[in-house]
């Protein structure tokens, strides 16, 4: 067992476990149990509060890509709704990174991704949710959008983007 006290500037909120003193505002307190003895105390911490990048993950694709839910009473059939919602995830996040959508970060301390990338429900907003019209032009239909400089250079970056992928995919 590793417990880890840290001096902090501004108490949160006053509430400390019964193991220590709760009038004690100055420190934050943390305790991990492992079985593995080669781990230094702020590794481990680390390592344990970096599970934030996975839960935050898999809460993505649970609300957004409906990976909570069970379609049907086959194996076969749940398994490939599990994987095609698992590939639309890894597709978006693809996506946001080949546009440069994806802001990169510091990966020192407790943060362990690389990236920082737009929920679905942003990035869904900015591609899709988009008013518009159909119109005709020289005989094909066209969907008319507003005037908007950050969107077009959105769609462009997008259409630049797919069009790159097809080369590479057809070379």
């Amino acid at each position: 067992m590793i417990i880890l006290r840290k001096k902090v500037q501004k108490p949160k909120v006053h509430y400390q476990l019964q193991l220590f003193s709760p009038d004690n505002g100055n420190y934050e307190y943390s305790a991990v149990v492992t079985d593995n003895k080669t781990w230094k105390p702020k590794d481990l911490l680390l390592f344990v509060s970096g599970h934030s990048a996975q839960e935050n993950s898999i809460s993505e694709l649970k609300t957004s890509f409906a990976f909570d839910h069970i379609p049907t009473n086959t194996y076969q059939a749940n398994s490939a709704y599990m994987q095609m919602s698992q590939m639309a995830y890894n597709l978006s996040i693809s996506m946001q990174h080949s546009m440069g959508m994806a802001t990169g970060r510091d990966t020192k301390g407790k943060s362990t991704r690389k990236f920082k990338n737009l929920k679905w429900k942003t990035f869904r907003f900015l591609i899709l949710n988009r008013a518009g019209r159909i119109a005709w032009r020289d005989g094909v239909k066209v969907i008319e959008l507003t005037k908007n400089n950050e969107t077009e250079l959105l769609y462009r970056n997008m259409s630049t983007t797919l069009n790159e992928l097809e080369f590479k995919k057809a070379a």
